[in-house]
């Protein structure tokens, strides 16, 4: 049972009741949970405002302005915490907030009212945030926040207002009830989801803000991160980004290729089947040869001299010709084969996300959750926008033709249209809205031209009408010549 000042009885014992806390003095004092700004805490959770403030917690201004009955008599200005009374041109502000009649005001026209002292009329301004202009007749405001007479801790911000001011948090803090008082605390807008940090990059809380780091295979400010160029696994399992691996293509300096010396033959003899195998230093018979054999021996030597030179054989001019007759013929290039493995999170290509459009493609992973794909989603974004994914294409892409191999979906009804396009083609070289039972499909492109090389592959993705499912792109292949199951090449 709760008896006077919040005591219980319990039993036979009495105790503070529960809200109620025992104080010093010994005394059970009410607690309120939130505190009371502008008040005392008269119970559990209940406070009693000061005059000129309301609200739970006492922390609301007071519009005394707005109460009836009004508690001026002719005009009424609010203030924070408090009011101010003000009479018409004509009366005067009394002691007791009324206003009486006065000739020599009226014929001031003061905008708030006027008082004589000494035999003179002067104007008068009803908050000290205020003061008379040129006119001395009209009250312009006093910019406490300016002026410095704002008494606002170094941690808020002062915020003018007509005829007074008033000290909020700064940007970064929230005004929280802290030991006992209100206070400016960081706020945490990493934990409380007010960051503006793109979906791929990690924020970081800081004292009175937050950064953004982008997460690790994308790149940028933080704010905005695209796909980085992908990863590869070398042949000794070390992994390096693909600008890692271009840098090392290009500090390749290619070797002069030496011309081998024509090799020794272990056994330069062999007579009738008999093949003599020894040390250098053991005795062998020593066969006797024919002078003529000798002599054509060493001709041969003296023609196939150590130099390298380049000698046609009289049985090779008795079957075409003399060597006048012989004609150069010039091969054309032929192209080096190739096979670029484009694939998101294994490939060595160059991917860009481009900034002229109106969305980016995002990262999605498969149901494994090893590895992922770029898609655009049917959840974002508006109807008929556009986002847009460049391949650059090397140098060896660009000797021929290739063939351009991917894997594609789209699921979701009227989820939107995937289209390929070369930067030399100013139409689509494919296009596709629907894939067979919504499921990931294989489609071989076989890329020629006849003049320019194309040197970006664009995957481009525009919005549709319906909402929800995805435009799905992985496993993006170039190899040299063209496709083997392809219809035709696209030039």
């Amino acid at each position: 049972m709760t008896g006077i000042n919040g005591v219980c009885r319990y039993g036979r014992r009495l105790e503070c009741c529960y809200g109620w806390r025992k104080n010093s003095r010994g005394q059970c004092e009410a607690q309120c949970e939130h505190g009371c700004k502008h008040g005392e805490c008269v119970g559990p959770n209940k406070c009693k405002c000061f005059p000129g403030y309301t609200g739970k917690t006492c922390n609301q201004d007071l519009n005394e302005c707005g109460l009836k009955p009004r508690p001026c008599e002719h005009r009424c200005m609010n203030t924070h915490g408090s009011y101010k009374c003000y009479c018409l041109n004509g009366y005067t502000l009394m002691p007791d907030g009324s206003c009486a009649n006065s000739r020599t005001c009226s014929l001031a026209h003061c905008q708030y009212g006027c008082e004589e002292v000494d035999g003179e009329i002067r104007c008068l301004c009803p908050s000290a945030g205020l003061q008379l202009g040129q006119d001395e007749r009209t009250c312009v405001d006093i910019d406490e926040c300016v002026t410095g007479k704002n008494l606002c801790p170094y941690n808020r911000q002062c915020v003018n207002t007509f005829g007074s001011y008033f000290c909020k948090c700064q940007e970064g803090y929230d005004l929280k009830y802290v030991d006992g008082k209100y206070d400016c605390v960081d706020l945490d807008e990493c934990a409380a989801g007010t960051h503006k940090c793109s979906h791929h990059a990690v924020c970081l809380n800081t004292q009175g803000s937050y950064k953004c780091r982008c997460q690790s295979g994308f790149r940028g400010n933080g704010f905005e991160c695209s796909v980085k160029p992908f990863f590869q696994r070398s042949l000794d399992g070390d992994k390096g980004s693909a600008d890692d691996f271009l840098n090392d293509i290009k500090n390749i300096i290619p070797e002069p290729v030496v011309t081998p010396p024509p090799r020794a033959r272990q056994q330069p003899f062999d007579y009738d089947g008999e093949v003599y195998i020894g040390s250098p230093t053991e005795e062998r018979p020593e066969p006797e040869y024919p002078e003529e054999e000798e002599e054509e021996e060493q001709e041969e030597d003296n023609q196939l001299n150590p130099r390298g030179d380049v000698f046609i054989s009289e049985d090779f001019e008795s079957v075409f010709g003399p060597a006048t007759e012989v004609k150069e013929i010039h091969l054309g290039p032929v192209q080096e084969e190739f096979i670029m493995d484009c694939n998101f999170d294994q490939g060595a290509c160059e991917w860009v996300q481009d900034k002229s459009d109106d969305m980016d493609w995002t990262v999605a992973y498969h149901d494994a959750g090893a590895q992922y794909y770029m898609a655009m989603s049917g959840l974002l974004g508006e109807q008929e926008e556009i986002a847009r994914l460049k391949l650059l294409l090397s140098d060896r892409a660009q000797q021929g033709s290739f063939c351009l191999t991917f894997d594609y979906r789209v699921t979701g009804r009227n989820v939107g249209t995937l289209r390929v396009l070369l930067d030399n083609n100013a139409y689509p070289v494919w296009e596709q809205s629907q894939s067979k039972n919504q499921d990931w499909q294989t489609e071989l492109l076989t890329v020629a031209w006849k003049e320019k090389a194309p040197e970006i592959i664009i995957f481009e993705a525009q919005r549709g009408r319906g909402v929800g499912g995805e435009l799905g792109l992985d496993n993006v292949v170039l190899t040299s010549g063209p496709c083997q199951e392809d219809a035709g090449p696209i030039f």
